[in-house]
């Protein structure tokens, strides 16, 4: 007798009898009869022996067609795979706005559930690959809690700030109840992460909102301002320059000044920002009892050393704790440019 011709039952008992979801799936295609009565025993099989690992699939692959078929096959919504991820987390990380919708649309979703790898809800994941409409998506349920931490203590905010995404941001900004100046495990604030990596507009919202720490200072006591000069974020020091309240001779805990990182980097164009900043301490000693003009010429920067000699108030003979000057630490480095600047025979060097 065909295969075809078995009445429903005994097929469905081939179907029980083949263990494997691939050859479950491959009889399913044999024709349209087959597909029609193997295909939901497939769904049903790997929901019962896979605990639903269809529907994790298709939310990370964006498969609407099989999201829905597991959706109506009662899969549980918010299974998790071995990384703690759910099916809405694998959907918000990739960008399938559709998936998001149809999950969201069950009403049987837990909104803030979080991942057990890194404790992050789904908000959060959006928030940092910079899912605009998808995050819009999950505001407007008014459940999404916009402060939800991780492991790290990091915030929706913190992850859209430090990763630039300066739609997300505003639209994080304007929810109700954002905390707009979190730290995180590294004490670092949304602020400071903008800052250090150079996102100068979601800076500017920062500021513009009137509720941040701009000296607020992150584990190795670095403010927003400090991040922005050691890692060359040129304009992000501009815009903290001239915020309310900044101390530009602010020192971390190995008494260094944005104007001695900066330096130490030589880092021409933001040196010459900090050193045209009112108050700065040109000459400001670090723990070691080294200058901004220490560090440029123990690094070899002779046009920073340039910088901060023509301003005329540097103390060229400034020494540490050791009692080592500038012209001492450009001449035992052999950088022999620096000591020409600093014994006045040096011209401009580029």
């Amino acid at each position: 007798m065909s295969l075809l011709r078995l009445p429903s039952e005994l097929l469905l008992l081939v179907c029980a009898l083949l263990e494997a979801e691939s050859n479950i799936n491959a009889l399913s295609q044999v024709n349209r009869q087959l597909h029609f009565l193997a295909n939901p025993y497939l769904y049903r099989h790997n929901l019962k022996k896979s605990g639903g690992s269809a529907l994790l699939w298709a939310a990370r692959h964006g498969n609407e067609a099989t999201a829905r078929i597991c959706i109506h096959e009662g899969f549980e919504i918010d299974t998790v795979d071995s990384s703690g991820s759910t099916a809405l987390s694998w959907a918000v990380r990739e960008g399938h706005e559709t998936i998001v919708e149809l999950l969201m649309k069950t009403g049987e979703i837990d909104i803030n559930l979080k991942d057990s790898s890194e404790g992050r809800t789904p908000l959060s994941l959006a928030a940092e690959t910079g899912h605009e409409a998808i995050v819009k998506l999950l505001l407007d349920t008014n459940l999404a809690d916009v402060n939800s931490r991780d492991f790290i203590l990091a915030t929706p905010l913190s992850y859209a700030a430090e990763s630039g995404h300066e739609e997300v941001v505003k639209l994080l900004l304007q929810a109700q109840l954002v905390e707009i100046d979190p730290k995180d495990s590294t004490g670092s604030t949304p602020l400071s992460w903008a800052a250090e990596n150079g996102h100068d507009a979601v800076v500017s919202l920062l500021l513009d909102t009137g509720q941040v720490d701009v000296n607020s200072k992150d584990s190795r006591g670095s403010t927003p301002l400090s991040r922005a000069a050691e890692n060359g974020s040129d304009t992000a020091v501009k815009l903290l320059i001239k915020a309310a309240k900044v101390n530009v001779n602010e020192k971390d805990f190995s008494g260094r000044t944005p104007l001695s990182r900066a330096a130490e980097n030589g880092d021409e164009n933001i040196v010459q920002l900090l050193l045209e900043a009112e108050k700065v301490d040109i000459d400001a000693k670090d723990s070691g009892g080294l200058t901004p003009l220490s560090w440029a010429s123990k690094q070899g920067h002779p046009s920073v050393v340039k910088l901060l000699l023509e301003t005329a108030q540097v103390d060229i003979d400034a020494q540490d704790l050791m009692g080592q000057t500038a012209l001492f630490h450009a001449v035992v480095n052999g950088h022999e440019m620096v000591k020409d600047v600093l014994l006045g025979s040096g011209e401009t060097y580029h």
